[in-house]
Order: structure tokens, then sequence, then C-alpha cells
């Protein structure tokens, strides 16, 4: 590797972790190619080198995010039995939640994370995919029926994004979403495995009834 491309490599990973960091402190609507050029001591311009926007800098941190996600669920699935998969991947997702708050921020799409939403999911496709393949592990050793994977991995995407928002709430802390996203994964399980799947042969609730 010649000088100018190793200078090329150590500028633009410099870039990525000045922007995590900043967001880290600040929020991601305080991050701005010049307040990331003033932070690392270059003009604008050597940052517009590498990154035409800021959106840039955050679509390629919202890449690696998914992949670290990616990668934390499939190694806490790894060597287990797949009726597991479910809780490991989600006590996993918490505490990519918990450890990497403003990546996970930016993954999950919060205000000040300008990516559209197209790029967002693009972004997220090994994470889905990885998610499809664990629910359907789970669905042939546990001989479920499945009506629809792609509603089960939205059901499961739900609740755990729902479970790391207030996990992040102070007085709610991520030991007690941890606790609540084993007891939602076990009734989503119990509710997948149940005999009755068709919703018309659920009882129904008539008007007036509580």
């Amino acid at each position: 590797m010649g000088k100018r491309e190793e200078v090329r490599q150590r500028t633009f990973a410099e870039i990525l972790e000045t922007a995590g960091r900043m967001a880290e402190a600040e929020g991601w609507q305080a991050v701005t190619i010049r307040r990331i050029a003033t932070e690392i001591g270059y003009s604008a311009p050597v940052i517009y080198q590498h990154f035409p926007s800021k959106e840039a800098v955050l679509h390629t941190l919202l890449e690696r995010g998914n992949g670290e996600l990616a990668e934390r669920m499939r190694a806490a699935v790894a060597g287990e039995p797949a009726s597991r998969g479910p809780h490991l991947a989600a006590a996993a997702y918490l505490e990519f939640a918990r450890s990497r708050p403003a990546l996970y921020q930016l993954v999950s799409g919060a205000p000040g994370t300008d990516v559209d939403a197209s790029a967002r999911r693009t972004a997220a496709d090994h994470v889905i995919a990885f998610t499809r393949q664990l629910i359907g592990a789970w669905a042939d050793e546990t001989a479920a029926d499945l009506p629809d994977v792609e509603d089960a991995c939205d059901l499961l995407w739900g609740t755990l994004h729902g479970l790391a928002s207030i996990g992040s709430i102070e007085d709610v802390g991520f030991d007690r979403a941890r606790r609540l996203a084993d007891q939602a994964v076990t009734a989503l399980l119990g509710y997948w495995l149940a005999p009755t799947t068709n919703p018309e042969d659920r009882p129904q609730t008539t008007e007036g009834e509580k």
C-alpha cells in the first residue's frame, strides 16, 4: 500500500470515528461536515474529497452499524439450538442498543439521522435476511406452522425496537428491557406455536364487549 492510499484510508476512518463520537456526545443533529472538519483539524474540502455530504457519512456508518448488529446476532446463536435462537438474538439486539446507543439510533431511524427510508432498508438487508433465517430455523425445529415469516420478522423487530426504546429510559433500564424481551419473545413463540393460526378462527369481540 502506497503512502497516499494509507493517508486516504486513515482520514476516511478518522472522519467516521469523529462523526460517531460527536453523535454519542451531542446527537446526530450536531454532526455536520464543517464540525467534523473542525474536530479533525482539516478544511471542509478535505472531508468532501471522501464524502460528498453528511448523508454519505451517515450511510457508511449505517451500513457498518447493521453489519455489527448482524454479527452480534449471529455470534449469539452460533452453536445453539434453533429453538433458542429468537431469545438469544433478541438479547444480542438489546445489548447492541445498550452499548452502541448513537449507532442504534442511526440504524433505527431516530430524528436527525438523515438517511432516506429506501437506503435504510437496503442497509438492513443482511440483518433482515438473518432474522428470516432465524425464525425459519426455529419453525422447522419446533414444527411451527407460520402463516407468514415476513409478518413474524416484523413482529419480532417491532417488539425489540420498542423494548430498546424504553430500555434507554433511565428509570426503566436495559436490565428490565432484557427481562421483558425474554417474556415477549416467549409470548410470540407461543402464539406462533398455537394450533389455531387463522385469524378467522379466533374468538371475535362483539360490539359493547370490554
